[in-house]
């Protein structure tokens, strides 16, 4: 997913102007599931959202070509944007 739509409840709950965030990264296990995702709001980023976080009617996609590998939560990899 390249982007998605918070929550109503989320978005109140951290005090957001926007609702659709930009994914900076998600996790993924060896079967291609994703387990969290991070997100970026405005100048607001908020670490592992779940599906069930994010309004399901608004979710961008991330192309398939350049496929990548597992995604562990404590991956090293993972940072700040």
């Amino acid at each position: 997913m390249e982007e998605g739509k918070l929550s109503s409840a989320l978005i109140e709950r951290y005090q957001l102007k926007e609702s659709v965030g930009k994914v900076l990264w998600h996790s993924l296990d060896k079967d291609g599931q994703i387990g969290v995702y991070d997100m970026k709001f405005g100048d607001t980023i908020i670490r592992n959202l779940t599906e069930a976080d994010l309004a399901e009617k608004h979710l961008k996609e991330h192309p398939k070509e350049g496929k990548h590998g597992v995604q562990e939560v404590n991956d090293p990899k993972r940072r700040k944007r």
